[in-house]
């Protein structure tokens, strides 16, 4: 952690572009400064591996001054407090992917998955985790039962993916919007939606999320409630169509200038023009990001009790040993008391999420 007479230090731990861009548009467009955050350092491109974290992620705060990390990986989080770390989830980051899984012809269920080889950006990542977590619903072993590949090119749905599918380099394929659309219409069966899923079980899991050590909690409250306002409100104006002009020129200045070869080539906005509007309820929709910065109670509780599941963890934590959220929930509560975050399109996409 930092010293109390120091800047306070911010850090992404994960090193995706696309993970740093409602921090970018606070900065850019003065967020972070009429909040009252004016006394800060920002780390870009990536604190630790994301398999590292589930291990390391406490460490690295503290060897780098760390004192709050954003897109950290939520079972990470959860076990870095299993094992004692100085972390605490403070609010929302992502919820999970909701790919849907799209099959070889003949394959239709997810039970027949079994020995499939299955293409993912990395092992890990949101994508990985999240199928992961189905499977085992399914009586599957994701790391004994799936043969996964890593392939950049299936992050964001870019150019080609399709291909993986069609050539049999893969038997199933985690895809959305109009690439899942093509092969579906191509006679590909649907064997698992993933969102749908989550609806059905009542509480669509956070991915990633926002943690800080306990001195900021409890000595820099000020200065991580401006962060968390400020940040919210670039949740809501990444997921504005009337910013994308804006938000395809940073993605661009942004992958220009970082230093990840995979991260230089790849895109989120693939057009300059302004893209079709978004529907305002659902975390698809939103690009996954909650649009209310918190974590819900019993979607965390769901995620350790899958923990303990799977083996990760041997006891469900008590919430308020994990989750410090009055910081968050009092952020959510001014930016609507002012008017800025409207309330009736949160609850609405509550009520998909």
């Amino acid at each position: 952690m930092s010293g109390l007479d120091q800047p306070i230090v911010i850090a992404n731990s994960n090193y995706h572009v696309g993970q740093e861009r409602s921090f970018r548009v606070a900065e850019e467009q003065g967020y972070l400064k009429e909040e009252g955050l004016e006394r800060y350092v920002y780390e870009r491109g990536g604190l630790i591996p994301g398999k590292l974290e589930f291990d390391g992620l406490g460490q690295i705060m503290w060897e780098r001054g760390v004192d709050i990390a954003t897109a950290v990986d939520v079972r990470a989080a959860v076990l870095q407090r299993a094992q004692g770390a100085d972390v605490y989830i403070v609010g929302g980051w992502r919820v999970q992917l909701a790919p849907r899984i799209v099959g070889a012809k003949g394959i239709t269920k997810p039970e027949q998955l079994k020995g499939a080889t299955i293409a993912v950006r990395e092992k890990w990542g949101l994508n990985h985790i999240g199928i992961s977590v189905v499977l085992r619903n399914f009586g599957l072993d994701p790391e004994k039962d799936i043969d996964w590949i890593e392939d950049p090119i299936v992050g964001y749905g870019n150019d080609g993916v399709e291909d993986l599918l069609r050539s049999g380099k893969v038997r199933a394929l985690p895809l959305n919007g109009r690439e899942a659309d093509v092969l579906l219409k191509e006679g590909y069966p649907l064997v698992l939606d993933t969102e749908q899923f989550y609806r059905s079980r009542g509480a669509w899991p956070p991915g990633k999320v926002i943690v800080a050590n306990k001195q900021t909690v409890d000595q820099r409250g000020d200065e991580l409630r401006a962060f968390l306002r400020a940040n919210l409100r670039g949740f809501w104006f990444v997921q504005n169509p009337a910013n994308h002009e804006y938000m395809f020129d940073l993605e661009t200045r942004m992958r220009e200038t970082t230093y990840n070869e995979d991260e230089r080539r790849l895109r989120m906005l693939k057009t300059e023009g302004r893209e079709p509007p978004q529907a305002e309820d659902g975390p698809r929709a939103t690009g996954y990001m909650p649009m209310d910065g918190l974590v819900p109670r019993p979607a965390l509780a769901s995620v350790m009790e899958g923990m303990v599941q799977s083996g990760q963890i041997d006891r469900s934590l008590s919430l308020d040993d994990v989750l410090k959220d009055q910081a968050s929930i009092d952020a959510f509560e001014n930016v609507v008391s002012r008017g800025i975050v409207d309330r009736t399109v949160v609850e609405r996409w509550r009520g998909k999420a």
